[in-house]
């Protein structure tokens, strides 16, 4: 922690000295047109804003002279408009004013709609992202990633327990099968994704958690992002952003139920604490209880408390603290397809697992971010997460094996109390400098960023039974192994470090051409301790990022990027000649180039041609008496990638896309697979999410969705092929008013056909289920 302090300390004071050489630029306008004014005013302070274009219609810009403040500016530049602009998550906000006549608030349903980026009455189209890695905010037309973003509207309407809905029909993204505990898990470009994001910082394990009603929005990055964030996630990274507090009040609560006997209540307050709006406030709680349609069982209780302070236009601080307990009983069991033997296909309506399958979570997450404009050169920007997790009481789980007759082999688990606890920390600091050079505008950033996991494990770790020739009925019905697990203690299982130093550049030539070029030191240490086997790596490596961003006009933004990702190297084993060799860190290579086209202001085509490279480790059977590891192995992922989204016209919305791959091993392990398929990587999906507002019955909205996932491999010799398979949801969304309280009631049917299909090599779907939920805001 001493070098995180002083690298947080030493920019601090440097800041502090500058920060009086430079004056705040003033606001001058001087065109009539609002839009272009708005662009502006945008421009000078160095923040996005939000405008739906409509209500700019008809309507002339005042002009601006000299104004110090951004607040009267705007006030200045929208007087007499019947416009209002607020400042709300450091974005702009521009929306109509609320007309109050005999004390009713005219239109509120549709002004609150307008301040939101992503909303549903904008077709669920985000405009600006909160930032990626190094890189600030931005919008997503001029980031150079291919990426969707799942707005917190989106999250709702669907009524999105879990990532599993949103991973089904978001186009570059595939199911990777429920998670135990922690996370759920995802594939993209063919690789799995298990190690997200929250708010810009890696969490903590794959055990970390997410609970839906706390997200403001979920950011989805397709490809290599090991210079952004450090090691892994070749394939792409999922950044969950948390709900902030909001300058207007905002009060809901949900009652509703999530499929089978899952019933839930969900309260979301938000507003600001003081007249001045120094301190804001953001509450979310949750309570789900039931079991869902195939018989698993989820307790979930959940409190989310964030606490913001502006004591000026720049600068900005908040806290947050999150506790969820959550436990899952009768478990969907592993399957694993033995040799020789055919994948069954099996009822997804059906619990297969015992009732005493169970994991039983405890979460605590402390979260702290702050944004300094010292001035129109220098900003600072720093973020910190601590995590906590454990499981309490019993756990257990099951592994079914097939057999050629047709029964199954089971091992069932049974583990001690207060089995594992993971725990740690992520941090980083970036130093922002805007400066020009020959009328070159760059935005200088250098940063250190840094995340460490420690994993203990219980000494007397698992016990368990083996049981051969069941059918899957006296699996259900089997016992939990007897065996007395004595306390014998808990006992460090591995200590993981990533260290990243980074520079980048934010470089605009002209109104057309622009670039990202950036380098990240990144350092990897690990301790792992195995039945008493301690095993260290500490390996460092430079890994770049290259874009070049090209505007032929504005609504078109085209790109070229290269950026690599980086990996733990192996330590080698007793089982091959180069025991004890400790092997650099795998570097993978991505090549993409893409175009993102905004059609108009509400809709947004995106298309991106990649080759990812990434390197692997293989034996070399040559040598004797044991064979020799080498780190020369090789797949190849290269693919296009196309999505939509946006309302199409004022009634239709659109979300969805496709993305066709082809996937190969090019070195590996054993000859013959080389030329193979990664195992429960599809290569080819296409999905579509659509909604359509009734126009004879205001505020019926009718929606639906088909999302097609490809066949795959669950085995890497490529003989289990596992089939695709087409999943229909349909609903209806009603929007009225009980008294004067805006009131929303939803309804959606998932898996409307009930396919029965895998979502992962180990893992089968989810049946059909109904939900239907009653959202107020008061």
């Amino acid at each position: 922690m001493s070098l995180l302090k002083k690298s947080l300390i030493a920019p601090s004071l440097a800041l502090l000295l500058a920060s009086s050489l430079y004056a705040k630029d003033k606001f001058n306008i001087s065109t009539t047109n609002l839009s272009d004014a708005i662009q502006q005013i945008s421009e000078t302070a160095k923040i996005p804003y939000i405008v739906d274009m409509n209500i700019l219609k008809n309507k002339s810009a005042n002009k601006v002279e000299d104004e110090e403040s951004l607040e009267e500016a705007l006030k200045i530049l929208l007087k007499d408009t019947g416009l209002e602009a607020i400042i709300q998550n450091n974005t702009i906000v521009i929306r109509e004013k609320k007309l109050s006549s005999n004390g009713n608030n005219l239109g509120s349903v549709d002004i609150l709609a307008t301040t939101k980026d992503g909303a549903s009455e904008q077709g669920y189209l985000v405009k600006n992202i909160s930032g990626i890695g190094i890189w600030g905010s931005r919008s997503l037309q001029d980031t150079p990633y291919s990426m969707t973003v799942i707005s917190e509207d989106l999250i709702e309407n669907v009524q999105a327990n879990d990532m599993a809905p949103i991973f089904k029909m978001n186009p570059i993204t595939q199911d990777g099968g429920n998670n135990r505990t922690g996370n759920y898990k995802t594939i993209i470009r063919g690789f799995s994704s298990n190690n997200p994001i929250i708010n810009g910082m890696p969490f903590v394990s794959g055990q970390s958690f997410t609970t839906m009603e706390d997200l403001e929005r979920v950011e989805i990055i397709s490809g290599a992002t090991g210079f952004l964030y450090g090691g892994g996630r070749v394939g792409g990274a999922v950044n969950y952003v948390t709900k902030k507090p909001t300058i207007e009040d905002k009060r809901s609560i949900t009652i509703g139920n999530y499929g089978g006997d899952q019933y839930y209540g969900h309260i979301d307050l938000g507003g600001q604490i003081d007249e001045e709006k120094i301190f804001g406030y953001r509450i979310n709680a949750l309570y789900q209880n039931g079991d869902s349609v195939d018989n698993i069982g989820k307790e979930q209780k959940f409190i989310s408390t964030t606490i913001d302070f502006k004591p000026t236009d720049n600068f900005t601080m908040d806290l947050n603290y999150a506790h969820r307990e959550q436990l899952r009983t009768n478990m969907k069991p592993s399957f694993n397809i033995s040799s020789n033997t055919k994948r069954p296909i099996l009822d997804v309506s059906k619990a297969y697992g015992s009732d005493w399958a169970q994991a039983d979570e405890k979460n605590d997450r402390l979260m702290s971010s702050l944004k300094w404009d010292i001035n129109d050169m220098f900003s600072l920007r720093s973020a910190f997460l601590y995590e906590k997790f454990n499981t309490e009481k019993q756990m257990g789980d099951q592994w079914i094996y097939t057999r050629t007759d047709g029964l199954y082999d089971v091992y069932n688990y049974k583990y001690p109390s207060n089995a594992q606890e993971y725990k740690g920390y992520s941090a980083n600091i970036y130093l922002d400098s805007k400066f020009e050079t020959f009328d070159i505008n760059h935005i200088l950033t250098v940063g250190y960023s840094e995340n460490r996991q420690k994993y203990l494990r219980a000494n007397n770790w698992t016990a368990y039974d083996y049981l051969e020739g069941l059918t899957l009925e006296q699996i259900k019905n089997s016992a939990l192994p007897n065996e007395v697990l004595s306390d014998m203690g808990m006992g460090l299982s591995s200590k993981t470090k990533y260290k990243n130093i980074l520079i980048g550049d934010d470089i605009v030539f002209n109104d057309q051409l622009s670039a990202l070029i950036g380098f990240n030191y990144a350092t990897i240490e690990d301790l792992s301790i195995w039945y008493g086997e301690k095993t260290s790596y500490n390996k460092s490596e430079l890994t770049p990022t290259f874009s070049f961003i090209y505007k032929p006009f504005e609504n078109l933004t085209t790109y070229v990027t290269y950026i690599e990702s980086l990996e733990q190297g192996t330590v080698v084993g007793s089982s091959y000649n180069n025991t004890g060799e400790i092997f650099d860190p795998l570097v993978s290579n991505q090549y993409e180039v893409g175009a993102k086209y905004s059609l108009n202001e509400n809709i947004l085509l995106t298309s991106a041609l990649f080759r990812i490279e990434k390197a692997n480790s293989y034996e070399d059977n040559t040598t004797t008496p044991k064979p020799t590891l080498t780190q020369d192995g090789e797949q190849i992922h290269q693919g296009i990638e196309l999505t939509i989204t946006g309302k199409v016209t004022d009634s239709f919305t659109l979300f969805g896309g496709g993305t066709w791959m082809d996937l190969s091993v090019e070195k590996a392990n054993d000859k013959a697979l080389e030329g193979k398929k990664p195992t429960n990587a599809a290569s080819k999906m296409a999905k579509i999410y659509a909604e359509y507002n009734i126009p004879q019955i205001n505020g019926l909205t009718l929606t639906g969705g088909a999302y097609y996932t490809g066949e795959k491999y669950g085995d890497a010799s490529n003989t289990d092929k596992i089939p695709s398979y087409t999943l229909y949801d349909i609903g209806a969304r009603y929007k009225t008013k009980i008294d004067k309280y805006p009131t929303t009631f939803n309804l959606t049917v998932s898996n409307l056909t009930g396919k029965d299909y895998w979502a992962s090599n180990t893992i089968l779907g989810d049946p059909r289920s109904v939900a239907f939920s009653m959202k107020m805001e008061f």
